[in-house]
């Protein structure tokens, strides 16, 4: 699993505990990303661009912001201290 791949899936996983399936629902409406709940399976179009990522941010933002933004930082604290700077989508900075 790419480092990518993780990060979005952990994303989903911890917006989920907050909010539910819902969150599952709004990871399907992101570009770039296919997302199967029943299996849980997450796929990337691309697994080198941080784009991706930044779209399931903004997905969970633009539905309950700024918290929503700090739930995904957190989620992924410990993935991006050991990946590359231009690797990690600015928001999660």
């Amino acid at each position: 699993m790419t480092t990518l791949l993780t990060m979005a899936k952990r994303i989903i996983e911890e917006q989920e505990l907050i909010i539910g399936p819902i969150a599952w629902n709004e990871a399907q409406k992101v570009d770039g990303m296919k997302v199967d709940y029943a299996t849980r399976a997450i796929a990337l179009d691309d697994d080198h661009s941080p784009a991706t990522i930044e779209r399931l941010v903004h997905q969970y933002e633009r539905l309950f912001g700024r918290a929503s933004l700090e739930v995904c930082k957190e989620a992924v604290r410990d993935i991006i201290a050991d990946v590359p700077p231009e690797q990690v989508p600015a928001l999660l900075k």
